[in-house]
C-alpha cells in the first residue's frame, strides 16, 4: 500500500490529508463534548456568529420562552459576547441554579431579552448530540480506511474515503458546530467536499459511465464545484457581511450533497437497466439498496425542506446520522462480497441469528402477556412457570424457527440453492466409463449450466505429445492453450482445491491474462496423483460470485469426472496416434517408392522384405523377382549380401564409399553404400538396412566433363571456361551490358617482320610475345577474350565483378611492356626484338556468348572495346593509352601524363588521353 502510495503520492494528497483531519477530530472532539458536558449553558445550542441553532430539545428552557432558530445572542448580563470564549467565561461563573439575563437579535433592528436560569446537558444530551453522531463518524471513517488500504491505486477507493472522511467530519464536530465552535469552518468545508466526492463517486463507481469515457476529465467538474462553493463558505465562516451569512453558504452545501445523492440513485439505475457486465449490475443493485435506506429519511426530513420549504428544519441527528451508515456499509458489501468467499453465508447467518434472536425475545413477551391476561394477573417474567413454559417452547419451535427465517431471508435476498446432491448422483450415473469425449463435455456442461450458469466453460485436458494442455468445449471456442511450466498448471499442480480468481482483488501479473479471457475459477483433475487436466470456469451469469459450497461442489464434479475424462482423454490421444502412425506409414511409404535413393531392408535370414521402386530401377531387378527372396539369389553378385551379413553379426553400421557391381541389364554399375541394423524400439535387431544410390550416370558425366574441360581449357581463358562450364544456362548465345574495362595490345611492326622471315620463326616469336602478354593478364585476374595475329585483346569486371578492375588493367599493361622488353634477351637476333603498344579504356559494352550454337565465343562488343583498339593504334612502340575514364577509375595508384586530346577514327570529337608512366 505504501509503496503504491509513494509512486504517486500529488492523487493520494488530498484522501490522506482528509484522514488526518478526520483521525484528528476523533482524537479532539471527545475532550470538547466531556468540557460541555461538565459545563452549564444557556439550555440553547449557537452555530457560528452566536446564531440560536434549530436543534433545541423540548426539555430546555430556551424551548418554552419562544426562543427561535436563527436568533442571535448579543450579550449576557449586559455584557456583548461575539464569540464561545467569551459565552463560556461568563457561564462558567455561575451554575445551575444562577439565573442570567440574555439579549437576542431577531432581525437587524429588533432585539429582546430573556431572563434564563442555567443548566448542565444531560446524558441523553450528550448521546443524542455526541455519541451517536461520533459512533457514526467514526465506523463511517473504518469503513474508508478499509477500502483505501484495500485499494489505494483505485481512482473510486480514493473518492470514496474522501466522502467517509468528510462525513466523519461532519458528524463528529457536529456537537462542536453547535457548541464550542473549535472546528466550526472544519464543519462547513466538510459540506463541499463530501458533496463532490459523492458526485465523482456516482461518475465512476462501480463503472464508469458513458459521459466518462468519453471526456475522461469530466468527474473533475464536481471538485471545481466544491472549491467554488468552499471559498464561499470560507468568507461567510471568517469574514461573514451579516450575521446569518453562513445559512446560505451552507444550503448551497446541503443542495451540493443532495445532488451527489440523487446523480448516485440516476447513475447506479442506469447501470443496472443497461449493458453493464452481470457483477456490475449487482453490485449496483446493491448500492442503490443501501444508498436509499441511508439517504431516504435525511432526505424526507431535512434536505426537501430545505429546497422546497425554504426553511432549515430542526436537524435531529440521532434518527438522521445512524442510518447513513448503511451506505458505505452497502459499498463494502458489494466490493467484499467479489473479494472474499461466502460472504452472503456469513451475512445471512448473521442475519437469521438477529431475527431469530428477536422473535425468540418476542414470543416471550407474547408469553408473559398472554399469561397475564388468562389468568387476570400480572404475571413476573422469573415465574418458574413462565421460564419452564418458554425452555418448553424453544427446545419444540427454535430450530423450525431458525430454519424458516433462514429460508425466507435465501428466498428474499439470495437466490436459491442449486441441489448440488441431485447433480452429483446423475452426474455418477451417467458418467460411465465408455470414452466418449463429446459426450462427457455435453453432459458436465449441461450439469454445471443447470447449476452454477457459467458465462463460459471449458476442459483442459492433457496432451502427451507435444507435452501441452488443449481445450475442449462443446460451445465455446477458443486457441488458448497451457505448457506444463506455464504458471496456471504449476498453481493447480499443487492443489486439489479449485483456483479461484477474485473479480475485484488486485490478481497477480502472472494471472492477469486469464481474467482478462473471462476465466474466474479453476478447478483441477487429478488422476493418479498427476495433473491431467482442469476445468475453467467463467463468471456466473447471474453476477453472484463463487461461495464455497460452489467451490466443494466443483471439487466433487472433479473427482466424479476424473476417470471419465481421463479415460477420453486417452481415447482421444490414442486415436491421434493411430492416426498419426497410419498417415506417417502412409507417409514413408510414399517416400520410399518416391525417392531417387535404393533402400533394401532385410530380416534376420537375409531374406528382403522391402524393395523400394529406386533399388529396382538401378539395379535393375523387379519387386516380383526380389521381395521375399534370399539377397544372394535376388540380386546380382555376392556384395551385397556379404554387407548384409556383416551388419546382422557385428550389429554395427557399414558405410563403403563406392561398390562397383555388375547388372544383367544395365552393365557395371556405381553404387554409393551403407548398412546399418535395423531395430525395434526395444533396440532388439530384426533385419538389415540397406540404402545405396546410384552414381553411375554421374561417374560418366564426371567423366566426359573433366575431357570437355581439358579440351575447352585449351581455347579460352581459364575463367571464362569455369563460368561456361558451372551452369548449362551460360552457354546461351545471348549478352548483358556491363561496365568493363578493355586492354587492346599489338606488336608493333609485327606485320613487315612476318613478311622477311621463316613461318617457324615467326611463330616461335609470336607465341613468346603472347605468352608473355597472356601471363600478365591472367596474373591480374583478367579475362582473355581473343587473340587476333599478334594482337591480344583482354576484359576485366567480367564474368565476375572486380571493383578495382580498371587498376587492374593498368598493372597488366605495364607488365606487358616491361616483360616484353625483358625478352629481348632471349633473341640475338634483333629483328626478333619487338615491342607492344597498349590501349586502355573503361566504359559499357555489351558481355556474352557470340557465334553458333556449335560454335561461339565469349567476348565484349561496344564502343569500349574499339575504342581500346583505336588507342593502341595511336600510342608508339612501348607505350601505353589509357583512356579519359580509366584514369579517373584509378587515379589514386596511377602515374600519367595527359597528352592533347587524340582524334581517333569513328569519333567526331577529340577524345581525351593520358600516358600511362608507372604506379605511384
Amino acid at each position: 500500500m505504501f509503496v503504491l502510495i509513494r509512486k504517486d503520492w500529488r492523487a493520494h494528497l488530498l484522501p490522506l490529508t482528509t484522514i488526518g483531519l478526520a483521525l484528528a477530530m476523533l482524537i479532539l472532539t471527545p475532550l470538547w463534548a466531556w468540557q460541555w458536558y461538565h459545563s452549564p449553558f444557556l439550555g440553547v445550542l449557537l452555530e457560528p456568529n452566536n446564531v440560536v441553532s434549530q436543534i433545541m430539545h423540548n426539555s430546555w428552557p430556551a424551548a418554552t420562552m419562544g426562543i427561535q432558530w436563527s436568533d442571535q445572542l448579543v450579550a449576557i448580563n449586559g455584557q456583548k459576547v461575539s464569540n464561545t470564549t467569551q459565552i463560556q467565561n461568563l457561564l462558567s461563573q455561575g451554575n445551575s441554579e444562577t439565573s442570567m439575563v440574555t439579549l437576542y437579535r431577531r432581525s437587524m433592528d429588533r432585539r429582546f431579552t430573556w431572563p434564563v436560569l442555567l443548566i448542565y446537558p444531560s446524558l441523553w444530551d450528550l448521546i443524542t448530540l455526541f455519541v451517536m453522531p461520533y459512533l457514526v463518524g467514526a465506523v463511517f471513517l473504518g469503513i474508508g480506511l478499509w477500502a483505501y488500504r484495500l485499494r489505494p491505486d483505485f481512482r473510486p477507493t480514493r473518492a470514496f474515503v474522501i466522502f467517509t472522511a468528510a462525513v466523519s467530519l461532519l458528524t463528529t464536530t457536529f456537537l462542536d458546530m453547535n457548541t464550542t465552535h473549535h472546528a466550526v469552518l472544519l464543519w462547513g468545508l466538510s459540506l463541499p467536499l463530501a458533496g463532490a466526492s459523492l458526485t465523482y463517486l456516482a461518475l465512476v463507481f462501480p463503472q464508469e459511465v458513458r459521459w466518462v469515457r468519453r471526456w475522461p476529465r469530466l468527474p473533475y467538474l464536481a471538485l471545481v464545484i466544491g472549491i467554488a462553493l468552499a471559498a464561499l463558505i470560507t468568507r461567510d465562516t471568517l469574514w461573514p457581511p451579516t450575521p446569518w451569512a453562513y445559512i446560505d453558504s451552507w444550503r448551497w452545501g446541503y443542495i451540493f450533497i443532495l445532488t451527489g445523492m440523487i446523480l448516485l440513485g440516476i447513475f447506479l439505475i442506469g447501470r443496472v437497466l443497461g449493458n453493464s457486465s452481470a457483477m456490475v449490475r449487482q453490485q449496483s443493485r446493491v448500492i442503490i439498496f443501501g444508498a436509499t435506506l441511508a439517504f431516504l429519511p435525511i432526505i424526507l426530513f431535512y434536505f426537501i425542506p430545505i429546497v422546497f420549504q425554504g426553511k432549515i428544519p430542526e436537524f435531529r441527528a440521532e434518527f438522521l446520522f445512524p442510518p447513513l451508515i448503511l451506505l458505505p456499509l452497502s459499498v463494502m458489501y458489494a466490493i467484499l462480497r467479489y473479494r472474499l468467499l461466502d460472504v452472503d453465508r456469513w451475512l445471512g447467518r448473521a442475519l437469521t441469528y438477529v431475527l431469530t434472536t428477536g422473535a425468540a425475545l418476542a414470543a416471550f413477551f407474547v408469553l408473559l402477556t398472554g399469561a397475564s391476561l388468562l389468568f387476570q394477573q400480572t404475571i413476573q417474567a422469573s415465574d418458574p412457570f413462565i421460564v419452564a413454559a418458554y425452555l418448553l417452547l424453544m427446545v419444540i419451535g427454535l430450530l423450525p424457527l431458525r430454519n424458516l427465517v433462514q429460508r425466507a431471508i435465501d428466498r428474499l435476498f439470495y437466490r436459491s440453492q442449486a441441489d448440488y446432491r441431485r447433480v452429483l448422483s446423475h452426474l455418477s450415473n451417467e458418467l460411465v466409463t465408455t470414452p466418449n469425449l463429446e459426450r462427457t463435455l455435453t453432459l458436465l456442461e449441461s450439469e454445471l449450466n443447470n447449476a452454477l450458469a457459467p458465462e463460459k466453460f471449458i476442459v483442459f485436458l492433457f496432451q502427451d505429445e507435444q507435452q501441452i494442455y488443449l481445450p475442449h468445449a462443446t460451445r465455446q471456442q477458443t486457441g488458448q492453450i497451457f505448457r506444463l511450466e506455464d504458471p496456471l498448471p504449476q498453481k493447480l499442480a499443487g492443489r486439489s482445491s479449485p483456483f479461484w480468481l477474485s473479480p475485484e482483488r488486485e490478481t497477480p501479473p502472472e494471472f492477469a491474462n486469464l481474467q482478462r479471457l473471462g476465466y474466474q475459477v479453476f478447478v483441477p483433475l487429478r488422476y493418479e496423483g498427476r495433473l491431467s487436466g482442469f476445468l475453467a470456469l467463467g463468471a456466473r451469469r447471474s453476477g453472484e460470485p463463487y461461495s464455497s459450497d460452489d467451490l466443494e461442489f466443483l471439487t466433487a464434479v472433479a473427482g466424479q469426472s476424473a476417470l471419465a475424462l481421463e479415460n477420453a482423454r486417452l481415447f482421444v490421444n490414442l486415436r491421434r496416434t493411430l492416426d498419426e502412425t497410419l498417415e506417417m506409414k502412409s507417409l514413408m511409404d510414399d517416400i520410399f517408392a518416391s525417392v531417387a535413393t535404393g533402400i533394401i531392408t532385410t530380416d534376420v535370414n537375409r531374406k528382403i522384405t522391402l524393395f523400394n521402386h529406386a533399388a529396382q530401377d538401378i539395379l535393375g531387378v523387379t519387386l516380383l523377382n526380389a521381395l521375399g527372396k534370399p539377397l544372394g539369389d535376388a540380386l546380382p553378385g555376392t556384395a551385397l549380401e556379404t554387407i548384409a551379413g556383416n551388419v546382422l553379426q557385428n550389429g554395427t553400421t557399414t558405410h563403403l564409399s563406392e561398390l562397383t557391381p555388375h547388372s544383367a541389364t544395365r552393365g557395371d554399375l556405381v553404387l554409393r553404400l551403407s548398412a546399418s541394423p535395423l531395430k525395434d524400439a526395444y533396440l532388439v535387431t530384426k533385419g538389415a538396412t540397406i540404402v545405396f544410390e546410384d552414381l553411375t550416370e554421374t561417374r560418366k558425366i564426371e567423366k566426359e566433363r573433366e575431357v570437355l574441360r581439358q579440351t575447352f581449357g585449351r581455347v579460352v581463358a581459364p575463367r571464362v571456361r569455369d563460368r561456361l562450364l558451372a551452369s548449362a544456362g551460360n552457354l546461351q548465345l545471348d549478352g548483358a551490358r556491363a561496365t568493363v574495362t578493355m586492354l587492346f595490345a599489338d606488336l608493333s611492326g609485327f606485320t613487315s617482320f612476318s613478311e622477311t622471315h621463316q613461318a617457324e620463326e615467326v611463330f616461335r616469336v609470336l607465341n613468346t610475345y603472347l605468352d608473355i602478354a597472356a601471363q600478365a593478364i591472367l596474373e591480374e585476374e583478367g579475362t582473355l577474350d581473343k587473340f587476333m595475329g599478334d594482337a591480344v585483346m583482354a576484359m576485366w569486371n567480367s564474368p565476375d565483378p572486380q571493383p578495382d578492375h580498371a587498376l587492374r588493367a593498368c598493372r597488366a599493361a605495364l607488365r606487358i611492356v616491361e616483360r616484353a622488353r625483358a625478352a629481348h634477351s632471349q633473341f640475338s637476333d634483333l629483328d626478333f626484338h619487338r615491342i607492344f603498344r597498349v590501349g586502355v579504356t573503361t566504359g559499357a559494352a555489351i558481355i556474352g556468348n557470340v557465334g553458333t550454337r556449335q560454335l561461339f565465343n565469349y567476348t565484349a562488343i561496344g564502343d569500349t572495346v574499339n575504342m581500346a583498339q583505336r588507342l593502341q593504334a595511336s600510342a608508339q612502340p612501348g607505350q601505353i593509352y589509357l583512356h579519359k575514364a580509366t584514369y579517373e577509375a584509378a587515379a589514386g595508384s596511377l602515374l600519367a601524363t595527359k597528352l592533347d586530346p587524340l582524334t581517333v577514327k569513328g569519333r567526331a570529337q577529340p577524345v581525351e588521353v593520358y600516358l600511362l608512366e608507372g604506379l605511384k
